[in-house]
């Protein structure tokens, strides 16, 4: 089978990486390259390392660390052999953890699986004490509410991850976008998507492996040494029971690029019986028209033909970057064909040249649609950062502007939603940034990393000189609540009522501005009021 290549103005549908890169011979010296990462298996349970990893976790837990404390915990849970005492002692290190920030349900669960896994008993009392400060807390109201981001309208009934006031349209242009059925106002949650796919990078203790929640009552797999589970359910994905044991490299980053299109490879093909039905199904999407309006995005096979659909990066022509991309489809294929479903159902010659452009297309896909994320939390080590990749389906139907209206919300798990940071009229497009610095910048600014990052060149509102008046401008700045909210520094993530409250306070004020200044043209001091806006929302 031949792909056709096509071309959708900056989106490149298709790249023969054959016909780019010279034939078939090129590709021994992109062998040569990707072999310079050292393929290692991640079956290598250790009670040494066990052992070290709990002993590290527990000098930041009497530093007061919690966080840092409780991944070492769980990596101490991922190397420990099954059955040994380290399980145990893991899990009752973990769930003081838990107590010490409040997460009452999280440490009795902890302290249940300790015992479970053979806690010694001349400790037990410990646990038991630990227990009853937990049920004495719940039973006065001191369980935290977990913060869990929830559509602020009835969902779409074909598009659930969408409120019931949008829908799927296309644009003056022909391309497909999201539109408002009807008034939105300021700081209404209108999109809340389950990410299509996952991968976590890095920092294995600390979020499932499948789903990302952070701070649960992970269990360990059997087998391998990175991979934790929140749930029975994540458990048992069949995505980890074929990556378990791979790893490419062990740098953290050239692993997670390309044990990412391993896993969104994987994802495809667990849908299909055989290598013939997932051929005639991503070649039928990608031949079809990008810009048909889905019917609905309820079942798997409708949400991967939108994956495939995504826009995608022109192809470039700049020779370390077509390298790099080469090596990453290339080290996929090596490592996905060591499965042995997938070695099976690509072992034809003729399956050969569709694997290696299927994975081209799955991983141009992600690099686009993806967003890498760390973490921020105040106990950890300025150097401490997690990554983790989340790519979803409605990012290829929001349409990017640097005068946005809305924002995206703070991620929980595979949970991300959009929140309105302008009102949005009846008709009016969902315009989101891409990159939230440029609120702020200068169209050159704007334009430099834009192109840098995404190869875009924006043609919004505010790049074709739309922007507020003088006179607007200086308005803006005599009102009341652009002072306080401009004077006013956010308060703590983590704070006292008092700084609850200001936050509160600072969060209304915001609304208040943005609802009489929303649909006027966009000026930097409006930016300055969105950005400030975005971080409360999201601290909140």
């Amino acid at each position: 089978m031949l792909w056709k290549k096509e071309s959708n103005g900056n989106d490149s549908m298709y790249v023969d990486l054959y016909a780019l890169n010279g034939g078939r011979a090129s590709f021994d010296k992109v062998d040569c390259f990707a072999r310079q990462g050292k393929p290692s298996s991640t079956f290598n349970k250790n009670g040494v390392v066990s052992l070290q990893k709990r002993n590290e976790g527990d000098k930041y837990f009497s530093q007061g660390k919690w966080t840092r404390a409780m991944e070492l915990y769980g990596e101490s849970l991922c190397y420990a052999e099954h059955g040994s005492k380290n399980v145990n002692l893991a899990y009752a290190n973990r769930s003081a953890c838990f107590l010490k920030m409040k997460r009452y349900n999280e440490c009795l669960i902890d302290i249940e699986l300790a015992k479970e896994a053979g806690y010694p008993a001349n400790l037990i009392p410990q646990l038991d004490q630990r227990k009853e400060e937990c049920l004495k807390a719940i039973d006065e109201g001191a369980q935290p509410v977990m913060f869990e981001p929830k559509l602020s309208f009835e969902p779409n009934e074909n598009f659930p991850c969408m409120a019931n006031v949008l829908k799927i349209d296309r644009d003056a242009q022909g391309d497909l976008g999201i539109f408002a059925k009807e008034h939105i106002d300021v700081g209404q949650t209108i999109v809340v998507e389950k990410a299509f796919m996952t991968y976590l990078y890095t920092h294995h203790g600390w979020k499932c492996n499948i789903c990302l929640k952070e701070y649960g009552n992970f269990v360990p797999c059997k087998k391998c040494t990175v991979a934790m589970f929140c749930s029975e359910e994540c458990q048992g994905n069949s995505l980890h029971k074929y990556e378990c044991g791979l790893r490419y490299s062990d740098s953290v980053m050239m692993n997670g690029f390309i044990m990412r299109v391993v896993r969104g490879c994987l994802l495809a093909i667990d849908m299909f019986s055989d290598a013939d039905e997932l051929m005639t199904f991503v070649e039928q999407a990608i031949s079809s028209d990008r810009n048909q309006i889905p019917s609905t995005l309820l079942d798997e096979k409708s949400q991967y033909e939108a994956f495939l659909k995504l826009p995608i990066k022109p192809a470039s022509t700049e020779h370390h970057e077509f390298m790099i991309n080469l090596t990453i489809a290339f080290s996929a294929q090596k490592l996905l064909m060591r499965i042995p479903r997938v070695n099976s159902m690509f072992k034809l010659e003729k399956y050969r040249r569709f694997f290696m452009h299927f994975i081209t297309h799955q991983y141009q896909v992600m690099e686009n649609n993806s967003f890498i994320c760390g973490s921020n939390h105040d106990d950890m080590d300025d150097d401490y950062v997690p990554f983790e990749s989340r790519t979803g389906l409605m990012i290829g139907y929001k349409k990017h502007s640097c005068a946005p209206n809305v924002m995206v919300s703070r991620t929980v798990g595979h949970k991300f939603g959009l929140i309105t940071v302008r009102p949005v009229m009846k008709g009016q497009q969902i315009l989101h940034a891409v990159i939230v610095p440029l609120l702020t910048l200068s169209k050159r600014e704007r334009h430099q990393i834009l192109w840098q990052d995404r190869k875009m060149l924006c043609k919004c509102a505010r790049c074709e000189g739309v922007t507020a008046s003088k006179v607007l401008c200086k308005r803006i700045q005599s009102d009341p609540d652009y002072q306080y909210i401009t004077q006013q520094s956010i308060p703590p993530t983590r704070g006292d009522d008092d700084a609850k409250q200001s936050m509160q306070t600072m969060i209304d004020k915001c609304e208040r501005f943005l609802r009489q200044y929303g649909q006027t043209a966009w000026c930097n001091e409006f930016g300055r009021v969105v950005t400030i806006y975005m971080t409360l929302v999201d601290r909140q």
